[in-house]
């Protein structure tokens, strides 16, 4: 019979019940997070039989006392290879008990004392028996030690939490080797945690993003350049199920074309400007059905009253292997007729304008697809302010003010911005039937009829959340290669 390799960590959370009152009912507890390591001399599950032990090693005990949710508790240990080659192994949770009736509210985070993280705000296991993988195919080179911080926090839900007064958790961290992964794309980038050119945006959902005039987010895709916005939380994929999944989009427009040609509305509520319904638009079409999506020529919308103008993709329209890496997702199509001052445009406000319910009367709040656009909010993200503007007070100028002289640091750092372009947007304005929201050349965001035809078109997309990256740095000379 095959064995593993296992070392052990035993970590127990020892609960005393105290009580508060404040909207409600919620706990104190006092927690005590314990380590202690041994090896069991067991043979290794697909290595040699001549690998020495992995040495699990631990610091000195964490204790955090009146702990009530929002607070964590913090585990540090370490995990030797006194071996001359590298090998990979896992990290499970072995659960022994855990008695919280809301276990969602406990969540886990994994992170090397470099600073990598490798598990984020992920659930901490729930199961009353058995092994739950906590992290798989890690890489630990010869003869070297790394540590590891484990915190679980108990969250606060703004909800009554009475309920886990008094429960507790224990249960052990087995380590075995195994075979090594080849991260997803998702937690390739996650890694990296926040740099210079990757921020979290501090949204509900808080995706990590790209940001500043020229990142390191260049993606060889489609047998071209395009680059990464970011990582995205809780992106539902059209039947209920959300991932976490990497959003990309052309690093070049496609050309030139309208959002939608058709004339809309009935009575005097008739346009010959387009709809702005995304989920019937013309472009919608091409890009997800028509000549770009099956890699042809065809007719593209270009004008008013149903004008098209003849387009070509037969050379840079979606290929087999980029379609296999796209998944459909649920996007956002929530508008807003409010956006031109900090109380009211800011990114922040844009973010929760798109997944709002703030529509022309009749239009869809969600479509389910492939190929979208950019938000208006994925634009304000991307800046890294300067020098006379920073970030900070960026993000707290209405994108509608960044055409500004005394914010211009906002724009010409932040990567989606195009001096050369007006660049069309996912994002409708909810007063008019014609009206979509656009980054104007001079780098703020205003509406426009949705017949214009002289906006450029760069398609949007999420990526399948199996797609890893295989190579490359992310810069432009040397772009990450992406893999199934």
């Amino acid at each position: 019979m095959k064995q593993k390799r296992m070392f052990v960590v035993i970590i127990s959370s020892l609960v005393i019940m105290i009580s508060l009152t404040y909207q409600g009912t919620y706990s104190y507890f006092t927690s005590r997070v314990e380590g202690t390591g041994n090896i069991e001399n067991n043979q290794s599950q697909g290595q040699t039989n001549t690998l020495q032990n992995l040495i699990i090693g631990e610091s000195a005990n964490v204790v955090s006392s009146n702990m009530i949710p929002g607070d964590s508790v913090t585990y540090t240990f370490t995990v030797q290879n006194p071996n001359n080659i590298e090998v990979c192994y896992n990290l499970l949770w072995n659960n022994t008990t855990n008695t919280f009736v809301n276990q969602k509210d406990l969540r886990v985070t994994l992170a090397k004392s470099d600073g990598t993280v490798l598990v984020k705000d992920a659930q901490f296991p729930a199961t009353t028996s058995g092994t739950t993988m906590i992290l798989e195919g890690t890489r630990i080179e010869a003869s070297t030690t790394d540590t590891f911080t484990l915190t679980v926090t108990y969250q606060n839900t703004e909800e009554d939490q009475t309920a886990d007064m008094g429960k507790s958790f224990s249960g052990t961290i087995i380590g075995e080797l195994g075979e090594c992964k080849v991260p997803t794309a998702v937690e390739t980038i996650l890694a990296k945690g926040e740099t210079d050119e990757l921020k979290f945006d501090g949204t509900v959902d808080n995706n990590l993003r790209y940001i500043g005039s020229n990142p390191n987010n260049y993606v060889q895709f489609n047998n071209e350049l395009w680059r990464v916005i970011g990582v995205f939380n809780n992106i539902d994929d059209g039947t209920g199920t959300k991932e976490t999944r990497l959003k990309i989009i052309r690093n070049e427009p496609i050309g030139e074309y309208s959002w939608d040609n058709k004339a809309s509305g009935t009575g005097s509520s008739t346009s010959s400007y387009g709809s702005n319904d995304w989920s019937d638009s013309a472009l919608k079409i091409v890009l997800n059905e028509g000549a770009y999506w099956n890699r042809t020529s065809g007719e593209c919308p270009y004008g008013q009253n149903g004008a098209t103008t003849s387009c070509d993709f037969s050379t840079n329209g979606l290929t087999e292997e980029a379609k296999a890496m796209i998944s459909n997702a649920k996007w956002n199509l929530g508008g807003t007729a409010s956006y031109t001052s900090s109380s009211n445009g800011l990114a922040s406000h844009w973010y929760t304008y798109e997944r709002g319910t703030e529509v022309y009367s009749g239009r869809p709040t969600e479509w389910i697809g492939k190929i979208g656009l950019m938000y208006p909010s994925d634009y304000g993200y991307a800046t890294a302010g300067g020098s006379t503007t920073n970030r900070e007070t960026c993000l707290k100028t209405a994108l509608y003010n960044w055409d500004g002289s005394s914010v211009s640091d906002c724009k010409n750092n932040d990567w989606l911005y195009d001096s050369s372009n007006y660049q069309w947007t996912l994002t409708p304005h909810s007063r008019g039937s014609d009206v979509v929201f656009s980054v104007v050349s001079d780098g703020h965001v205003f509406s426009s009829f949705a017949s214009r035809a002289d906006f450029a078109v760069s398609p949007a997309l999420y990526l399948s959340s199996n797609v890893k990256i295989s190579g490359g740095d992310g810069s432009q000379s040397n772009p990450y290669q992406l893999s199934l």
